[in-house]
C-alpha cells in the first residue's frame, strides 16, 4: 500500500514540477517587469549585468547600470533575474522562530544540567538568554537578506 501512495504522489508532482520549469523559458516573462525593478541578467559567457531594469523587446533587453545602459541581445542571455523582497516580513519572522527554538533547544538542557550540578558559573539564565536572543536576532538576519526570483533562463 505504502508503494502506491509513493507511485502516486510522483506521478502527481512530477507534471507540476515540469510546468514550473518550462515557463522560465519564455521571453515572454521579461515583458512583464518594471522599469527601474532590479535586475540581474547573465549573458552565455557567464558575465554579469547588474542595474535596473529599462526596457525590452523581441531582439534585446536594457539594462541601466547609473548613468550608462547595457543592451544585451537576446541570443547572447542565459539568464534574468529580479530581486525578490515580497516574502521579506514572513521570511524573517520564520527565521526569528527558528533561531528562538534552536536557542531554546541548547539552553533548556544546558540550564538543566547546570541546576542539577552546580557548577556552571553564577551566570544564572543570562547565557540561556544570550543564546535565544542571538539565535533569534541572527535567523532574523538571515531572514531578511532578499532572494532572487528567474524570470528568464534559457533552454538548455
Amino acid at each position: 500500500m505504502r508503494r502506491i501512495t509513493h507511485a502516486v504522489m510522483v506521478l502527481l508532482f512530477v507534471p507540476l514540477c515540469g510546468v514550473a520549469q518550462s515557463s522560465q523559458n519564455d521571453w515572454g516573462n521579461l515583458k512583464e517587469l518594471h522599469p527601474g525593478q532590479k535586475i540581474e541578467v547573465v549573458d552565455k559567457s557567464m558575465k554579469s549585468f547588474g542595474g535596473r531594469f529599462a526596457s525590452v523587446s523581441e531582439e534585446a533587453i536594457t539594462v541601466q547600470a547609473g548613468k550608462s545602459q547595457q543592451t544585451i541581445e537576446r541570443a547572447n542571455v542565459a539568464r534574468a533575474s529580479v530581486r525578490d523582497t515580497s516574502h521579506r516580513k514572513r521570511n524573517m519572522l520564520i527565521g526569528t522562530a527558528v533561531g528562538v527554538g534552536a536557542g531554546l533547544a541548547i539552553a533548556v538542557p544546558v540550564e538543566l544540567l547546570c541546576s542539577n550540578e552546580g557548577n556552571c558559573g553564577a551566570g544564572g539564565g543570562a547565557g540561556a538568554a544570550l543564546a535565544v536572543g542571538g539565535l533569534g536576532a541572527a535567523g532574523a538576519g538571515l531572514g531578511a537578506i532578499p532572494g532572487n526570483r528567474t524570470v528568464y533562463r534559457v533552454e538548455k
